[in-house]
């Protein structure tokens, strides 16, 4: 029976000795790292990424570039994420990683010039655009029904997903215009 109780007794010593090594390490831990390095991470989403690094190197935090991306609706130099996510705590000198924007996808407006109306379409939207809207005009050159031009004009950079106007031909000039009002009509729908 009394061997039983040293047992326990050491046990119970061993826990205690335990216990006081674990939670005293910790808190001189604490006391030696110091709780007073931390800093509230700020929200950086949606801010130009020079002005971001002004707000983190006022917060004593540094800032990184992870990645850029396209994205539609969020201008060049804006910061899409970030890493930590706003409002935690966290020591002083973290960096923060962003995710920044490049702005739309820009791409080619391809020539559409002696295209028909459908074959203008069909280029426009390989391109990842849209026929915007349609000008009539008379043209020695350009058979009647086919592009004379885009505007923008073919070969320069739009963001994808943007509309292109296109200038179509009535044909050459007639004095019998109300012919080419009937014409123009049938192209419109």
């Amino acid at each position: 029976m009394i061997k039983l109780k040293s047992i326990l007794l050491a046990i119970a010593i061993l826990i205690g000795l335990f216990s006081i090594a674990f939670f005293g390490t910790d808190i001189i831990m604490k006391i030696i790292v110091g709780h007073g390095n931390e800093v509230q991470v700020p929200l950086i989403i949606g801010t130009d990424f020079e002005v971001a690094r002004k707000i983190c190197t006022d917060n004593k935090l540094y800032i990184e570039q992870s990645e850029f991306v396209n994205d539609e609706n969020i201008e060049k130099g804006k910061i899409i994420s970030q890493k930590p996510n706003p409002g935690i705590m966290t020591k002083k000198y973290r960096t923060i990683s962003v995710v920044v924007s490049l702005g739309p996808e820009m791409v080619r407006i391809p020539y559409l010039d002696n295209l028909s109306i459908v074959g203008a379409k069909l280029k426009l939207e390989n391109a990842g655009l849209f026929i915007g809207e349609k000008i009539f005009r008379y043209s020695e050159e350009v058979e009647k029904g086919f592009v004379i031009y885009s505007q923008p004009m073919a070969d320069e950079l739009i963001a994808r997903k943007s509309e292109v106007k296109i200038i179509v031909s009535l044909g050459r000039y007639t004095s019998a215009s109300g012919d080419d009002n009937k014409w123009k009509n049938l192209l419109d729908n």
